[in-house]
């Protein structure tokens, strides 16, 4: 997750989200993380949302839950593009 302050600068927050580092370098070594290193965008407060309703985390914890979000590409957003 990028979270841009006030006065333009950046923060990358992430968290493991594999059961062990030998899934997590498998998945960095692999296509889908090649084609797109920095992953999709996503909403935050509707990821909150779903869950307080009732979305099982492994359905939110999936890049195709933050696919169908329609929040810009955060890489043209970190090349300042967007």
């Amino acid at each position: 997750m990028y979270y841009q302050d006030p006065d333009g600068g950046f923060v990358e927050m992430q968290i493991d989200n594999f059961a062990d580092p030998d899934q997590a370098t498998g998945y960095m070594e692999g296509p889908e993380y090649g084609a797109d290193a920095v992953g999709p965008a996503f909403d935050p407060e509707a990821m909150l949302a779903a869950r307080r309703s009732g979305a099982a985390v492994d359905e939110l914890i999936h890049r195709s839950w933050a696919l169908r979000s329609p929040m810009p590409d955060p890489m043209l957003v970190l090349t300042g593009t967007a």
